[in-house]
């Protein structure tokens, strides 16, 4: 892992530029374009232009894979891109996207070293299998997901910087992955023009479960404080999942009860909702960032409590937008 890069800035600067170049030509001058329709998940009206995940994320695997050719994640996370892309343009079917996660996480476990014991390899395998299709979950509002991948990949690289006085790949995967995000927020939040679809909030996410993988590989944070940093997106992910099962419920298709689609719904601006689910997340970025040094006790007491506030927040707005 301890991979000595000397040039990791410059080529996180050169992905961000083809990024940018080639969201522009999609954006304004492509005929070869992806539409998503409006269904009942959808919180926009008309066709929106979807599928940009795949040219902000081969040119970021691309580039890490001049980096560390021989790192399987980046592997991974292109193979998650093009299917992403593919389910953008076809609409994969569940079960073949489920067999693929699962292959990719066992790979991706594989290729960083968490092949035991068994029982955790197995553990682990299902909490990336749940945290990639929450975070598609939740990829439904302008920025939501954008923003939330750019405070927590920010938070993984000060991590990472403030522990370890050297330069590794995950310097390029955070650097890049945050110039990447904010290129994409430029068109998707301020122009209006675009969303990343599946081919984004794939990749995004594996992005995401890599850097929270090695900070617990290396003891940067504990399994409490990894869960903190995304404790916005757990809790509506998982209390909206089983709140819809406890009524019976078609868990599988396709519906707009999330507490931040019912905040849309209800008058709010995507905006306004994007960037308070990302404040939340970077207030609890900050509790973990002041509890580093603090006893483990104390990490799962602080990360209990503010799951426990969440769940409040939750089961007072189940009747919101509904």
């Amino acid at each position: 892992m301890d991979l000595n890069l000397n040039n990791f800035i410059w080529l996180s600067l050169i992905s961000a530029v083809v990024v940018f170049l080639l969201l522009w030509r999609y954006a304004y001058y492509s005929r070869l374009v992806i539409h998503d329709a409006q269904n009942s998940r959808s919180l926009h009206h008309g066709k929106t232009l979807t599928g940009a995940g795949v040219l902000m994320f081969v040119p970021w695997c691309l580039m890490g894979l001049v980096l560390a050719p021989l790192f399987i994640p980046f592997y991974v996370i292109l193979g998650l891109t093009i299917l992403g892309f593919w389910d953008d343009r076809h609409d994969v079917s569940f079960k073949l996207r489920l067999l693929v996660q699962v292959f990719a996480a066992l790979l991706t476990l594989y290729g960083m070293g968490w092949i035991t014991p068994l029982w955790l390899m197995l553990l682990l395998t299902f909490c990336l299998l749940w945290w990639v299709n929450l975070f598609n979950f939740m990829d439904g509002a302008n920025g939501l997901a954008g923003l939330h991948g750019l405070v927590s990949i920010s938070f993984y690289g000060w991590v990472f910087s403030d522990k370890f006085n050297q330069v590794t790949i995950f310097s390029y995967m955070t650097l890049a992955c945050v110039l990447v995000l904010i290129v994409y927020l430029v068109y998707n939040m301020w122009l209006k023009k675009l969303f990343m679809g599946d081919s984004g909030s794939l990749p995004l996410a594996w992005i995401i479960a890599v850097l929270a993988l090695y900070a617990l590989q290396t003891n940067s944070l504990s399994y409490a404080q990894v869960a903190l940093i995304h404790a916005v997106f757990i809790t509506d992910a998982t209390m909206t999942l089983m709140y819809r099962l406890s009524q019976g419920e078609h868990v599988v298709q396709a519906h707009a009860t999330h507490l931040y689609q019912r905040l849309i719904k209800s008058g709010r601006s995507h905006e306004m909702i994007s960037f308070g689910y990302a404040l939340l997340t970077l207030c609890c970025c900050l509790l973990v960032g002041l509890s580093l040094e603090s006893a483990l006790s104390v990490q799962y007491a602080i990360a209990l409590i503010v799951f426990l506030i969440l769940l409040t927040v939750f089961m007072k707005s189940l009747r919101l937008g509904r």
